[in-house]
């Protein structure tokens, strides 16, 4: 049985693996001499990548990130992959960043997973990550770009619709939003 990554959509991961000096680099505009900041499509030195998201009050939300940091490293086969949370929740961005640095690495890919452009790309992200590469001279730090607007997107989105009018059901089943209707469904019939 295919893993629910493979799932997800056809796709060649040869954009990172090239970028970790693995394989040929991919035709896809100009993604690994953008990541590398060089303009030559390759980072001198070991790369680390440092995926962050916004972080959450809720440990399942977080270990999520453990679990897709996990996946990315198997399927791109990139040996220095760590997470980080921006705000919240442990590790921060400086805690990956340090142990990207303690891992030998020259260079640091600081990857969004966020959606947009929003505040905390423009702005947070950024001097987060500014603060933590202050600690590690020497250590060359880049931030790509957010997930953004991207085919892979429209298949992933495509395969939940498919997945949702497969299962049929309302997808409320034991959710907050559930029970809120339940509750007022309840209070709207006068009982307590």
């Amino acid at each position: 049985m295919a893993s629910p990554a493979a799932d997800c959509c056809s796709t060649s991961y040869a954009p990172v693996a090239h970028l970790l000096g693995r394989s040929s680099p991919s035709t896809r505009s100009g993604v690994s001499a953008a990541a590398a900041g060089n303009g030559t499509g390759a980072a001198s030195g070991k790369v680390g990548v440092v995926i962050v998201d916004h972080g959450s009050r809720k440990r399942a939300s977080n270990d999520m990130l453990h679990e897709f940091g996990s996946l990315y490293s198997e399927l791109t086969g990139a040996q220095v992959v760590e997470v980080a949370h921006m705000e919240i929740a442990e590790p921060s961005i400086a805690q990956a960043v340090g142990r990207c640095a303690e891992r030998g690495v020259s260079t640091v890919v600081i990857a969004p997973y966020f959606l947009s452009r929003g505040r905390h790309i423009q702005e947070d992200i950024p001097a987060l990550v500014k603060e933590a590469q202050a600690e590690h001279p020497g250590l060359k730090c880049i931030i790509a770009d957010p997930i953004g607007i991207d085919p892979l997107m429209v298949q992933l989105i495509s395969n939940r619709v498919a997945a949702a009018l497969e299962r049929g059901d309302d997808g409320l089943q034991g959710s907050t939003a559930a029970a809120a209707v339940a509750a007022s469904a309840g209070s709207a019939g006068g009982q307590a």
